[in-house]
């Protein structure tokens, strides 16, 4: 099966036909003519979320010469300096858990009289978060930990290029077969620039992203800033630690404070529900300055030992003071029998010299 590209077309699954390899590179949507194979490589294989006429984009396993990957295509000219932004971000960023696109790896596309936006970028190999937890309990602490080490140092490297990703959600983040976390959808990101900076400061009009239960209200209200991000990370581990989505959990309408401990599935340290309040406190000025201090607070508190292995450390500690006694009292034991040893061998000496000395009179005398 391939799909169609054109976004405007009415019918776009199409059969893959028998033939050569001409034959199939040359194929055609049978509903409108657009060429199936686009850019002499790409096939595009199925979408990778439900297509919706009103979204201004669509997502797309592809088949490039036999490699599976992911193409984003743009059809709203009007979301191009976002688009465009994306592209950028991905290609300045190296790391593991983001998405690696090519250096000819985005292209426009003429469809017809319009033109549509393509970025074709590496297919993380996982299930989201959102998936993942609909087949798996909730989380316990020792992994709720992992994944926040693994997401903030993320973070870390986004915000260090001076960009915030804006929609932090389970299903934004991948979970490889490894273990390994991957952020993706990076169509949101913001630049942290003077002049975005300005757009709030002036209250000027700045286009919101809006994930509900996720987003905070400084975000809604279109002036998010860098630790939006920690409330969006700090809502996510809420939801994979208590299996409930943030939206059905008890939010303080005074407060904006989210009661959440009580529904968490497996006991959690005081230190680490601190730091995730911290995080989803309602005001960015009450959140983490940055990710170093997420990060510094993780591994910090974070080296209190596992009672199992406290318990692994006392036995071999009583190990320790039981071979020691043993060997002390084997030394007191050598000591008394050295001592032993050395009386007998005075009295044996002193004897031999009482003998000596009587037998040196007899000598005399004589």
């Amino acid at each position: 099966m391939s799909y169609c590209i054109n976004p405007w077309c009415t019918k776009r699954e199409n059969p893959d036909i028998e033939g050569s390899a001409e034959d199939r590179s040359n194929q055609r949507c049978q509903n409108c003519g657009t060429p199936l194979l686009i850019q002499k490589r790409y096939r595009l294989i199925r979408p990778l979320r439900e297509i919706d006429e009103w979204e201004p984009s669509e997502i797309f396993e592809v088949d490039d010469l036999g490699q599976p990957k992911v193409l984003k295509l743009l059809k709203k000219k009007l979301f191009q300096p976002q688009f465009e932004r994306e592209v950028r971000t991905l290609q300045q960023l190296e790391h593991a858990g983001i998405p690696k696109i090519e250096a000819d790896g985005w292209f426009t596309l003429a469809v017809g009289d319009r033109e549509i936006y393509c970025l074709v970028m590496e297919k993380i190999q996982g299930v989201n978060l959102d998936q993942w937890l609909q087949d798996h309990a909730p989380i316990n602490q020792a992994t709720a930990v992992d994944w926040m080490h693994q997401l903030t140092d993320l973070l870390q490297q986004l915000h260090s290029g001076d960009l915030f990703h804006r929609d932090i959600k389970l299903s934004n983040i991948m979970l490889r077969p490894t273990g390994q976390l991957a952020l993706i959808d990076f169509g949101t990101v913001r630049p942290m620039t003077n002049t975005y900076f300005a757009k709030v400061g002036s209250k000027r009009d700045i286009t919101s992203v809006v994930s509900s239960g996720y987003t905070p209200l400084e975000q809604i209200n279109g002036k998010a800033v860098p630790q939006s991000d920690f409330y969006a990370l700090g809502r996510s581990m809420v939801h994979l630690l208590t299996g409930k989505h943030p939206v059905d959990l008890h939010e303080d309408e005074s407060t904006g404070k989210l009661s959440w401990r009580k529904d968490a599935k497996q006991p959690l340290s005081d230190w680490f529900v601190q730091l995730l309040n911290d995080m989803m406190a309602p005001f960015p000025g009450q959140r983490p300055l940055n990710a170093g201090v997420v990060m510094a607070r993780l591994d910090k508190k974070n080296r209190a030992v596992d009672p199992k292995v406290v318990s692994l450390i006392a036995l071999n500690v009583a190990l320790l003071v039981f071979q020691l006694t043993l060997g002390w009292a084997w030394l007191r034991a050598q000591d008394t029998r050295q001592q032993e040893l050395q009386g007998v061998a005075l009295t044996s000496l002193t004897a031999a010299a009482n003998r000596l000395e009587s037998a040196a009179c007899k000598s005399v005398d004589s």
